[in-house]
């Protein structure tokens, strides 16, 4: 799977990955960030494969919590968080006292620079990188985490081109090695910030 693509990287650099799912278990959303919340954590990253009803849709898209700016991110929302569109706009009301204490600029930033190597990665190599941007969205697996956390959708299993890309081991190599790229971009922005 991804995950262990991505972790297998960062292992290798020297970082201390820990999972919230090792297999087939299931370990409900809003328990997720308080896993990483019990590690002390220092990012949270929700790793996924995205579909849509419309076979037309594809692309990388990079999240982090916040209220949904658009009907699309509401919509990615509700289907992550298994809600409906109307749960999605209720949630947002109480977004705004979590956001209070929430790491809502570190993860802005973290998406930002995760979704922008991903986007290197695979240009670089050639390949086809759709891009839906780095937006926000109320997901309810990023709620509580007292660390950046981002939610990444690599493509769409519905989309024929994408989920083509999404069976190639080349393809995933470059995104794993994209998100990389992506945390020691943050890292080293982080360290120049505050050393």
């Amino acid at each position: 799977p991804m995950r262990h693509r991505t972790a297998e990287i960062l292992t290798k650099l020297g970082f201390n990955v820990r999972y919230t799912l090792t297999g087939n278990e299931f370990i409900s959303l809003l328990d997720r960030p308080d896993m990483a919340n019990s590690r002390d954590a220092d990012l949270f990253l929700s790793i996924h494969f995205n579909a849509n009803p419309s076979a037309s849709v594809r692309g990388l898209e990079t999240y982090y919590l916040d209220e949904a700016q658009t009907p699309d991110a509401a919509t990615v929302a509700a289907r992550e968080n298994t809600v409906s569109v109307q749960n999605i706009s209720d949630l947002q009301v109480i977004l705004t006292d979590l956001m209070l204490s929430s790491k809502l600029e570190e993860s802005r930033h973290l998406a930002k620079c995760v979704h922008n190597g991903i986007l290197k990665s695979l240009r670089s190599a050639k390949l086809a990188a759709p891009d839906n941007g780095s937006r926000s969205a109320p997901f309810y697996v990023l709620m509580g985490a007292r660390m950046p956390a981002i939610l990444i959708e690599f493509g769409y299993i519905t989309n024929q081109a994408d989920a083509g890309n999404l069976r190639s081991e080349k393809y995933l190599d470059k995104q794993a090695e994209g998100v990389v790229q992506g945390i020691k971009q943050y890292k080293r922005e982080l360290s120049r910030i505050a050393p």
